[in-house]
């Protein structure tokens, strides 16, 4: 019977390799933790030089691109709204 492969959180990982950078050595948090020494001391490594970070799924991809859209429309349309507000002002006499 094979062993399944764990699989653990970007979360998990950040705070496995902080415990072990700020709190104790990395064979004591690995125990703590049930994970092997020489797996979390690559998180250690990837964490202090900056690597993890967090992917951007399409969808979230999606969801920036259309909110760029979406504030861009904003501002042309508050363009013309003020181009009205003016026109009518000068139509009506008061401005």
């Amino acid at each position: 019977m094979k062993n399944k492969r764990r699989t653990f959180t970007l979360g998990f990982k950040i705070l496995a390799a902080s415990m072990s950078i700020h709190c104790k050595r990395v064979c004591d948090v690995a125990g703590e933790l049930n994970i092997s020494a020489r797996t979390l001391q690559h998180w250690k490594k990837l964490y202090q030089e900056g690597r993890f970070t967090i992917k951007k799924t399409s969808n979230e991809i999606y969801h920036k691109n259309e909110l760029q859209k979406l504030r861009k429309q904003i501002k042309e349309l508050e363009i013309e709204r003020d181009i009205i507000k003016k026109a009518q002002n000068i139509f009506s006499g008061s401005g």
